[in-house]
């Protein structure tokens, strides 16, 4: 009952955190004057998937002495518990975002068409940038499946520093882009929920100072790092409790505190037919998370997952993005497709429960 009670207040706590550092990152976005593209999918997708990269980096080097550090720099390290939940939080938020939040996009699209809210099953979005944003994912998340059928470290070290230069190159096509382009999406500002520590400084709640914006995105910061630890200690736990695989147990369950509440935004941008907003942050986030916290991995890790349970994420993932892309290039891009992607994490719990008993 204790392990059941310090996982809901883990869970807890890491998504507090979450609303406070993707609220922080939203009127950064505002106060800057950025773009919509730019602060879509890059600011927005990238402050939405930093908790992520935070969990797998606690897991690696909280607490580590001196040899031990050297060891995992050097790549001599052994697949440890840490090791697992680190490999599952990173290979598991693009697996949530490609499955789950891909599912709600089409599950609110279709919930508001059938109210009458939207006119259309057609998600009408951006498609140079979604085509830009899918392709680049579909690359990088293939080299990284692609990494763990070779073992030696200086091939992971050179992967890594192919996916961080792809990543720059997207940044780069991104902001050159949007800046030569004559579409800028739709609004941000109306969607920006009001700020949080205005809830103290009642004058700043609808129009804060950059000051305090930046005091709550820092502290919201280390805040995530001491209670990304917390969670890792609890899921070294619990994967110790059910004599399972930390890996799965921090893939299925670490994303769900990370990743997928703050996708319920694009439940409300598709409601308010903000479709290339809605689709745009959870694919700029996919680029993000296929590259930068990948390296990580690669760098850092065995980068060693050997069962069809592991194998299965990648697999899933790259189907549903070549599902999406192919609808998007046949004009076809509707909520069925969406809604199928749904499919693929039904069966991977199926999978995992299979594997359980």
């Amino acid at each position: 009952m204790m392990l059941f009670l310090s996982f809901l207040a883990s869970l807890t706590a890491i998504l507090i955190v979450c609303v406070f550092f993707s609220n922080s990152v939203e009127w950064l976005g505002e106060k800057l004057n950025l773009s919509h593209g730019v602060t879509g999918s890059i600011l927005a997708a990238v402050g939405t998937a930093l908790p992520e990269t935070i969990v797998p980096l606690v897991a690696i080097f909280w607490g580590v002495n001196n040899a031990e550090l050297k060891d995992i720099i050097l790549g001599n390290h052994t697949l440890s518990s840490s090791s697992e939940i680190s490999l599952g939080a990173i290979i598991g938020a693009p697996f949530m975002l490609a499955t789950l939040a891909f599912f709600l996009i089409g599950l609110s699209s279709y919930t508001y068409f059938k109210s009458g809210r939207r006119k259309s099953i057609e998600i009408k979005v951006d498609k140079t940038v979604l085509n830009r944003d899918l392709t680049f994912f579909l690359i990088s998340y293939s080299l990284a499946f692609l990494a763990v059928f070779i073992n030696p470290h200086w091939v992971h070290v050179l992967f890594a520093v192919v996916l961080l230069l792809m990543y720059g190159l997207y940044l780069y096509l991104t902001i050159t882009e949007e800046s030569n382009s004559n579409y800028k999406g739709e609004e941000l500002e109306e969607n920006l929920d009001p700020f949080l520590l205005g809830k103290i400084f009642k004058k700043h709640e609808n129009n804060p100072s950059l000051f305090l914006i930046w005091v709550q995105l820092i502290l919201s910061l280390l805040m995530l790092l001491f209670t990304a630890h917390f969670f890792v200690d609890v899921i070294k736990d619990v994967s110790h409790h059910l004599s399972f695989p930390a890996f799965v147990i921090s893939l299925l369950l670490t994303p769900l505190a990370t990743e997928l509440p703050e996708k319920f935004n694009s439940w409300m941008w598709i409601r308010q037919r903000k479709d290339t907003l809605a689709v745009g942050n959870i694919s700029g986030a996919l680029v993000f998370q296929s590259t930068f916290p990948v390296s990580i991995g690669l760098l850092f890790t065995t980068w060693q997952v050997k069962s069809i349970l592991s194998y299965a994420t990648f697999v899933f993932c790259i189907i549903n993005t070549l599902i999406i892309l192919i609808a998007l290039k046949q004009n076809k891009l509707n909520y069925k497709t969406f809604l199928f992607c749904g499919i693929a994490y039904l069966i991977y719990l199926v999978l995992v429960f299979g594997e359980i008993r």
